[in-house]
């Protein structure tokens, strides 16, 4: 009776865990499907003017400098949070400064999210930091 009472709890916490690991994202805005991808934090550029920070329990966007190339690309961090810098290259004459960057994000950054700026040879070196304890 002991063992069948022992492989019934096993069964039972067996399917509750597929439910939990099946189901969460839809009720608790999780991205539990990425607890066993390999490689992240990652970090990319989408459509050559959003730097995307992908982290196994959560996303970074945010917007490069209009007429700006990223380039040095860097993103160290863990389940659910990104440090890291991108640099913001400008070809000719139409740069931006490190204030009017700052002015430009307002509004475009998410909760939890820091970005700040500053001048470089060519550009702008941006230092970005996440945490996603909402």
């Amino acid at each position: 009776m002991k063992v069948f009472a022992i492989l019934v709890c096993a069964a039972l916490l067996a399917g509750t865990a597929w439910v939990v690991i099946k189901f969460a994202p839809l009720f608790l805005n999780s991205k539990i499907e990425r607890v066993h991808e390999k490689y992240l934090p990652s970090i990319r550029i989408e459509r050559g003017k959003t730097i995307y920070c992908r982290m196994k329990a959560d996303d970074f966007r945010f917007p490069l400098p209009t007429g700006s190339r990223a380039t040095n690309l860097v993103v160290t961090g863990g389940f659910d949070t990104v440090d890291g810098s991108v640099e913001a290259r400008f070809d000719g004459t139409n740069r931006v400064t490190p204030s009017q960057y700052e002015d430009f994000l307002s509004g475009k950054v998410q909760v939890g999210g820091q970005v700040s700026a500053e001048t470089t040879q060519g550009g702008l070196l941006i230092k970005f930091h996440y945490f996603g304890d909402r």
